[in-house]
């Protein structure tokens, strides 16, 4: 799982990954909503899991997930599935998007196949999902990136706005940014392997904590406070540390 609050750098991170390992299959619900707007609302299922998918799929995925309110703000009936290709009958926003990667996640989850995802890990059922993983054989790993300020991830979005990128509400930005730190040392907690990266300089992205099942490394004694608080503090592992 890549996570990151919005505006903290991704896209070059994942290039970095790839070039390190295989991350096989990739699911972004940032390019599956660019993909829908670009390609008359339709998705090449195979482009994302090695199965065939049906119908039955998604609206046994829906009927599983009822009670979840982020559900509740769009028409699933809009999608249908032919001949393993998805197709929305509406607009597509970034909440229609977000549920498609999230159905997408969990036929992943029935394959023996590698993959990774892209998130903001605002929401526990990320957490959730990576120990749903781990329980089905699956070794996990977390890279989790930020800054250390949301006002400087706020500015990030700004800047690709006005670059043609897609915006998002500076309250949205701020309040996924605590958030996904909040949640930060249960996902730590979760997985087999993870890296923890500070994004606070631009095109800077430096690796200051990592763990290896039991085993966690620090990088540098000068670790940022965003990790120091929300992570070590929290793993009470910060004894010698400033």
């Amino acid at each position: 799982m890549i996570a990151r609050p919005n505006g903290a750098g991704k896209s070059t991170f994942v290039k970095e990954i790839q070039k390190q390992c295989s991350i096989g299959y990739y699911i972004n619900a940032d390019d599956i909503e660019q993909i829908l707007h670009t390609n008359e609302n339709k998705l090449k299922c195979s482009d994302y899991f090695p199965s065939l998918v049906s119908q039955e799929d998604w609206d046994s995925f829906i009927i599983k997930n009822t009670e979840d309110l982020r559900y509740k703000s769009i028409d699933v009936k809009q999608v249908t599935i032919v001949d393993n290709t998805l197709l929305v009958s509406g607009m597509v926003n970034s909440y229609f998007a977000a549920v498609i990667a999230e159905f997408f996640r969990y036929i992943l989850l029935e394959c023996d196949k590698s993959f990774s995802f892209e998130t903001v890990m605002s929401h526990a059922s990320k957490v959730s999902f990576l120990k749903e993983a781990k329980e089905k054989g699956f070794k996990t790993y977390l890279y989790f990136i930020s800054t250390s300020d949301p006002a400087i991830n706020k500015s990030r979005v700004k800047i690709r706005v006005l670059k043609g990128g897609h915006d998002v509400e500076e309250s949205k930005i701020e309040k996924r940014y605590y958030a996904s730190l909040e949640l930060l040392k249960d996902a730590f907690l979760a997985v087999d392997r993870a890296y923890i990266c500070d994004s606070s300089i631009e095109n800077e992205r430096s690796i200051f904590f990592e763990k290896v099942g039991d085993k966690v490394r620090f990088h540098t004694d000068q670790v940022p406070e965003w990790i120091m608080e929300y992570l070590v503090k929290r793993l009470k592992l910060n004894e010698g540390l400033h």
